[in-house]
């Protein structure tokens, strides 16, 4: 096509009717010798092919020559495929194609002699433009360049290559120039281009990528605004949005309008999301509209794209504020420019997925790890806390104690039950815990706790509660629900200086498939009850959120908290095979949102009076503990209230007495982690000697008795180290009674 035009330029003799002052077109006979036969063998062509509409005149046979050339001159130049023009040195337009007439100046014949050639170009390239033309008429030399044309007077333009040669004519030299266009090329070198800069920016941040992406389509398309929006598919998670430099420019100057609503509210992002299609906006946004940041201007233009991610649209991106209208042209170049960038932002967020749940595996393993070291010391720990809490219950109820005293013993009795306490948070997070779990609605289980948490709180901060409507019926412990309330609210009273708020709010949740393998905080599908406490504090940095539920990890000051709160409940979440989430904003707040599972029954929660121990009862109980102090308490606790004591310190010395008792044996009463077997197995051993005997267990470590979630088995009367004394004389007493 190239190598046309540059024939054309040689031997086509430019004749025109329009006689114009500046151009002595009689002259022009003398550019080449050649033309004539060029001309001849399109004469011939004509004349064997009948005319149609395309007729350029009826010639006699005896047609000169001069008619020939006038006529196929100006059926050549019109029939070019491009523009087509001649100036003269002051660029002073002197003959031009309808092409160049119509389509690039845009002006009646009749004022064309009066435009200048250099009008046309881009201001931007109007020098360059200017500096070809002059070294053309100065050398004579063929110059061949690429440049933007404002078509009819802008600002639209293309992007053309043009191409220029100087002829003489009675010595005054003139410039003859051809151009096509090639703006699609323009383009499909800059999306290549850019391509290959994308994937130089792989190791950058995704935020960074679609800022880049932003940034260039704003470019290309003469935009001036420019943001990527992520849908979120829960409403109560905030969203990512990425802004283009000049939109964060504005952003940034405009004080106090930083929230500005969201972008989904707006109907031309729902009909993106409604028919995954990209949508060309030109018109007024009527100007109460604020999804720009510049919202005293009214955004006239617009370009919406969707990203997918499967068959769902993960984000929109977006270009505006264009001088002009918006065209075909404009969307297939944003929509190859965000599909690029979408797809190396796709493999890094799955990279980031797998590295995600890399770190996730480690943290599981570390989390396993230090729940077996806790498990482990509870045992130990608690029974020197049994020690403690048994002796010190025995001086005071076999001795007459001055007060002083008896102040001093009760600070200590305070003391072990603040321990026993924090070894239980520790057994909550090794999810070593003995748990009961029963049927109850979790609605009227925080609405019990409410008046408990208000006093927590403290009257500085407003405690509100937002329920869901219907039964939110979950199957737990009882007690764990009140362990999550607690130390949630007390987090949240720690992260709030001064006046602030907490909001609890129980919803319906159903959380499908895609969701789960989308990387949704619940892994399993089905119907969820959605627990959610929300505070106004100070927020957690975004660094210290990945081990916000390690045990002992806290941010508070010193004596502010032991860092086990959290940890506490994350042990109980994973033990209710549920699952938690946090998200957080340094000075924004914090939400912490607990899945668990919906039941489908009945509520089973009972309410049960506890009775007073009854004392002097004749039972006998078989004693099994390897730890002689505890051993000494409880034998002596049982038989100063009725009980016949058998004591062992190991299972085979409990089996021998088993064996040599002659008379009823009502109940073994065991430690679980003992010496040559388990308690579970010296149960089993002694069952096949007193088919009526039951069993109370005792541990400060369940994990030998208890399932691989954390329950007890049915059936398994189970007490926890350390107890007091009522406690333990109230669930024997339970035990006989239910026999």
């Amino acid at each position: 096509m190239i190598l046309y035009y540059k024939y054309s330029f040689r031997y086509i003799q430019v004749q025109k009717l329009y006689k114009s002052k500046y151009f002595p077109f009689q002259q022009l006979s003398n550019v080449t010798g050649n033309l004539w036969n060029y001309i001849g063998r399109l004469k011939e062509f004509l004349i064997v092919t009948k005319m149609s509409d395309n007729t350029i005149g009826t010639f006699s046979a005896d047609a000169t020559k001069g008619e020939y050339e006038s006529a196929f001159s100006k059926a050549v130049v019109e029939s070019i495929p491009g523009s087509f023009s001649i100036n003269d040195a002051n660029g002073q337009l002197v003959w031009w194609n309808a092409y160049h007439r119509d389509e690039i100046v845009g002006k009646p014949e009749h004022e064309m002699p009066y435009t200048n050639a250099l009008d046309v170009f881009h201001p931007d390239d109007k020098a360059y433009a200017l500096e070809s033309m002059q070294n053309i008429l100065k050398f004579g030399i063929e110059v061949t360049s690429e440049g933007r044309v404002l078509l009819c007077g802008g600002p639209k333009f293309q992007w053309r290559m043009i191409t220029g040669r100087r002829i003489i004519v009675n010595g005054n030299p003139f410039v003859i120039a051809i151009g096509i266009d090639i703006t699609e090329r323009k383009r499909f070198e800059a999306i290549t281009a850019f391509r290959l800069h994308l994937l130089h920016m792989e190791s950058n941040s995704i935020e960074e990528l679609l800022r880049a992406t932003l940034d260039e389509a704003e470019r290309l398309t003469e935009s001036s605004i420019g943001f990527c929006h992520f849908i979120a598919e829960d409403s109560s998670i905030p969203v990512l949005r990425v802004l283009s430099s000049s939109m964060q420019v504005k952003m940034q100057s405009m004080e106090g309008k930083e929230n500005y609503p969201s972008f989904t509210e707006d109907e031309m992002m729902a009909e993106v999301v409604r028919e995954h299609n990209g949508v060309i906006y030109n018109g007024a946004i009527p100007a109460n509209r604020h999804d720009d940041p510049d919202s005293s201007s009214q955004i006239q233009r617009r370009i919406f794209i969707p990203l997918t991610r499967g068959v769902t649209v993960s984000a929109i991106f977006c270009v505006g504020d264009k001088p002009y209208d918006y065209d075909e042209d404009d969307l297939r170049m944003v929509s190859a420019l965000a599909n690029l960038a979408w797809d190396i932002v796709a493999r890094k967020r799955a990279e980031q997925s797998e590295q995600k749940i890399q770190e996730v595996l480690l943290q599981a393993q570390k989390m396993e790890l230090v729940g077996q070291l806790a498990g482990g010391i509870a045992h130990d720990f608690n029974n020197m806390l049994g020690i403690i809490l048994g002796n010190v219950e025995i001086v005071i109820s076999m001795y007459s104690i001055e007060d002083s005293v008896l102040t001093n013993l009760k600070t200590i009795l305070k003391a072990v039950e603040q321990s026993a306490d924090l070894t239980r948070q520790l057994l909550a997070f090794s999810q070593k815990q003995a748990v009961m779990p029963i049927v109850l609605d979790l609605n009227t289980m925080v609405e019990r706790m409410l008046p408990f948490l208000r006093r927590l709180i403290g009257e500085n901060i407003s405690l509100v509660w937002i329920p869901e409507r219907h039964r939110t019926l979950i199957k737990i412990d009882p007690s764990q629900i009140d362990l999550i309330l607690g130390n949630l609210c007390v987090n949240s009273r720690d992260a709030i200086s001064g006046i602030g708020k907490i909001i609890i709010k129980t919803e319906m949740v159903h959380v499908d498939k895609a969701e789960c393998i989308a990387g949704h905080p619940c892994k399993k599908p089905g119907n969820y009850v959605r627990l959610i406490v929300t505070d106004n504090g100070c927020g957690i940095d975004k660094k210290d959120l990945p081990h916000i539920f390690e045990p002992f990890f806290t941010t508070k000051g010193v004596k502010r908290g032991t860092g086990m709160g959290l940890s506490t409940v994350y042990g109980i979440v994973k033990q209710n095979n549920s699952f938690i989430d946090c998200r957080s904003e340094l000075d924004r707040g914090s939400s912490f949102i607990i899945y668990l599972p919906l039941h489908s029954g009945y509520e089973g929660m009972e309410q049960r009076e506890q009775p007073s121990p009854i004392s002097h009862r004749k039972e006998t109980i078989l004693l099994v503990e390897d730890e002689p102090d505890i051993l000494n308490i409880c034998k002596f606790t049982l038989e100063n209230n009725g009980y016949t004591v058998l004591n062992a310190a190991t299972p085979g010395e409990a089996i021998s007495i088993a064996n040599k008792h002659k008379s009823q044996i009502h109940l073994l009463l065991t430690d679980v982690v003992l010496p040559e077997m388990n308690g579970c197995d010296l149960s089993k051993k002694l069952l096949s000697l007193y088919p009526d005997l039951r069993t109370l267990f005792m541990s400060g470590y369940t994990n030998d008795i208890i399932t691989g979630h954390g329950l007890l088995d049915p059936g398994v009367n189970f007490i926890q180290k350390p107890f007091s004394t009522n406690t333990l004389l109230l669930s024997l007493q339970n035990i006989f009674v239910t026999r």
